[in-house]
């Protein structure tokens, strides 16, 4: 490929052609093609958003008039609470938390509004719901764009972090998205930190795809952005509540990581005494499991994490030999 291919492949695997084409007059020098480029991206990217929003208010709605809370996550959280303009903050599906006790009419709900399930391993629910937290619903709208629903039941894909976000208090310190939706809610800012950063660890070892292109890494621009206007909103006593709830979480460390890095990438302004703080506790079980782990030691922790010897068995079951 091209350097101008290679760069583009760059740009859309960080998810950053919007907030680049924003700043177009200071891409001084850049090639006329990768501008060219970077506004049909642009483009694209805000058709789809205009598209997307009208899709998930429409759940958030028909979700609302069946007296259910989800807790929007994530990309679409961000877009709606810190981006000027929602379409500038890529992403490829919507992530909602819900209530263990919900998914059975959440799944009723998705199922008569045309999203259909996009894993096999889905067809008997009752027997998976104890070891998958999520699971993927998309729609085929009339227009041809697709649209994705990640649906939680723990805010982390992770059986040995299930301890961690309790649906219920997040629900109960939610933060409104009224540019989305009068019913939508998402995590409150410190909350919403913390797990954008636990987010991006997972991602160091699991899977991310970007264009069907599978990749490995926390290194997205991206995420970095996010953290960077995360922590430009946090009040002093909102950089009190995130050190609270890292230490809390015993997940210290990996929220260091990630303000390190929007430090390093992005030059995000963090309180010094934030950083001290953080430094100063020992790496945990939940820093050890997202910084310090590949996919075998993550499993095994799952598996330790797992009651009861038939669960565990159908947890290495699922892993040795995964549907097709």
């Amino acid at each position: 490929p091209t350097d101008t291919q290679r760069l583009l492949e760059r740009v859309a695997y960080h998810g950053i052609a919007g907030l680049l084409f924003e700043r177009a007059a200071q891409l001084h020098g850049w090639p006329q093609s990768v501008l060219d480029a970077l506004r049909g991206q642009t483009i694209a990217t805000t058709m789809w958003e205009m598209r997307h929003k009208l899709v998930l208010s429409d759940l958030l709605g028909s979700f609302a008039e069946a007296n259910i809370q989800p807790l929007i996550l994530k990309g679409s959280a961000f877009a709606y609470d810190l981006y000027v303009n929602p379409a500038s903050r890529s992403r490829g599906d919507s992530d909602l938390l819900i209530a263990l006790q919900d998914l059975p009419r959440a799944r009723e709900l998705l199922a008569s509004q045309g999203y259909q399930l996009t894993s096999e391993e889905h067809d008997h629910h009752e027997h998976l719901d104890d070891l998958q937290l999520q699971e993927l619903w998309e729609l085929f709208a009339e227009d041809g764009s697709s649209h994705t629903i990640d649906l939680h039941w723990q805010a982390l894909n992770s059986l040995a972090l299930q301890g961690l976000f309790d649906y219920h208090e997040c629900v109960a310190q939610a933060l409104p998205l009224p540019r989305l939706h009068p019913a939508a809610r998402g995590m409150d800012r410190p909350q919403a930190l913390l797990h954008a950063c636990l987010h991006r660890a997972q991602h160091i070892s699991s899977p991310y795809i970007v264009n069907r292109v599978t990749y490995y890494g926390g290194d997205r621009l991206i995420w970095a952005h996010d953290f960077h206007l995360l922590a430009a909103s946090l009040s002093a006593q909102e950089w009190q509540q995130l050190c609270q709830l890292a230490l809390a979480g015993g997940c210290a460390g990996v929220c260091l990581n990630g303000l390190e890095i929007a430090q390093a990438r992005l030059g995000s302004e963090v309180p010094a005494q934030v950083l001290e703080r953080l430094r100063a506790v020992p790496a945990e079980a939940a820093t050890r499991y997202l910084l310090g782990g590949r996919q075998v030691r993550r499993t095994l922790m799952d598996l330790r994490a797992i009651p009861g010897l038939s669960r565990k068995l159908r947890f290495i079951s699922m892993r040795l030999f995964p549907s097709a």
